[in-house]
């Protein structure tokens, strides 16, 4: 079928988008229009004898990212959280605590706690511990989101998003466009020196089972480098954070470096690859939506190779589309495109179970439901409660 006609769909069939799909399979499905409580396998977690890891990234939270809350920016030339803070100035301080204070809160972990959601990934920014530049400190902030875990019950993946000197050129590394990690020995240095010292402040910690050292490293970085890196600073972090307790988690970032990183370092015990799957990103921008959402189905075949490898989180993924086809679909009905995004969210949860665990992004957006959790569940896009 095109994907941009709607010719014979029956939008009054609450399974028609699984059977369409399914059918390429050569297999029939049911889905419940209302959306039950969706029970996940049970699976070994980050650390031997721990459930499946079901979890929501705190985006824009220790890291801003323009494109999450863009009202917090006046200025086309403030781009990330570096130039948003060079312009503010003295303004910066206060505005940022606001932000900080209120973009996530109690109410929100509470939330998710009885949703279903057992753990979250938790980027920041190095910054947060010591200011540097017009970057503001924040560490009693994730002090508090590390207690709020604590508190109900959430596995916490600690994420290094922005390195001193940035792992690569995007804005969220926090200063876009500035590369210079990890050529810069002394931001290579302290880039080791400040993984020990967040390791060593929450090393008491019982929620937090994983620490990511970096965030989608760019791809030009020499492999050798990159994993002799990953080498020292998990080294940093078992100073602190025991194997037993702690996973120590490394990306490979794009996908396609999953060959490349994934069981890199066989001799360090506990090691989680984390890839980032987004179906968006992957080309498939001129097919018909049945074929787009059978593809993402598709990814449980790889994503079990990868499980026999070794273990793996998806530390992030969507619901969003690409923008030629998602041009398309905004002009379908809303009941029959909330039937598409239900197929789409389902379909990719049963593929994500082959790993150890998976964190959609993320869980606050304003103004774009397919990368804002809570707005997608509040839609019905995703099951009224996981359970797993």
């Amino acid at each position: 079928m095109p994907h941009n006609s709607k010719d014979n769909l029956q939008s009054t069939n609450p399974n028609f988008f699984h059977e369409m799909i399914e059918e390429k399979r050569g297999s029939t499905v049911t889905d419940n229009e209302k959306q039950p409580k969706l029970s996940l396998s049970k699976k070994s977690g980050i650390y031997p004898n721990e459930q499946t890891l079901h979890g929501v990234n705190l985006g824009n939270w220790l890291l801003l990212e323009k494109w999450m809350s863009p009202g917090l920016y006046s200025s086309p030339d403030q781009k990330d959280e570096y130039t948003l803070c060079e312009a503010l100035g003295d303004k910066a301080k206060g505005i940022m605590r606001a932000h900080r204070e209120s973009w996530i809160t109690e109410a929100d972990f509470k939330w998710l706690a009885n949703w279903g959601i057992n753990a979250v990934r938790l980027p920041f920014g190095y910054w947060i511990l010591e200011a540097d530049g017009p970057y503001v400190d924040s560490i009693d902030i994730m002090d508090q989101a590390v207690d709020w875990c604590e508190q109900y019950g959430m596995k916490l993946l600690l994420d290094l998003h922005g390195l001193p000197g940035c792992q690569g050129p995007e804005h969220h590394t926090g200063r876009g466009g500035h590369f210079q990690w990890p050529k810069d020995a002394n931001c290579y240095a302290r880039s080791l020196d400040l993984i020990e010292q967040f390791a060593q402040r929450y090393k008491d910690k019982s929620c937090i089972n994983g620490f990511s050292v970096v965030n989608e490293p760019h791809e030009t970085i020499d492999a050798k480098v990159l994993i002799k890196f990953y080498e020292a600073s998990i080294e940093r972090v078992r100073k602190h954070m025991p194997a037993e307790k702690v996973a120590a988690v490394i990306a490979a970032y794009p996908e396609n470096l999953m060959s490349t990183y994934h069981g890199c370092v066989p001799h360090i015990e506990n090691v989680m690859t984390d890839v980032h799957l987004y179906q968006s990103f992957c080309g498939w921008e001129n097919c018909d939506p049945f074929t787009y959402i059978y593809a993402a189905s598709r990814r449980g075949e790889q994503l079990g190779k990868w499980a026999q490898q070794g273990s793996f989180v998806i530390g992030e993924w969507s619901l969003s589309w690409p923008k030629e086809l998602h041009d398309v679909l905004k002009t379908w009905p809303t009941s029959m495109y909330d039937q598409l995004m239900r197929a789409y969210a389902s379909t990719q949860l049963a593929a994500f179970e082959q790993a150890n665990g998976w964190y959609f992004w993320s869980y606050k957006v304003i103004d774009r439901p397919h990368w804002s959790f809570r707005d997608a569940v509040e839609r019905g896009w995703f099951p009224s409660k996981i359970d797993g």
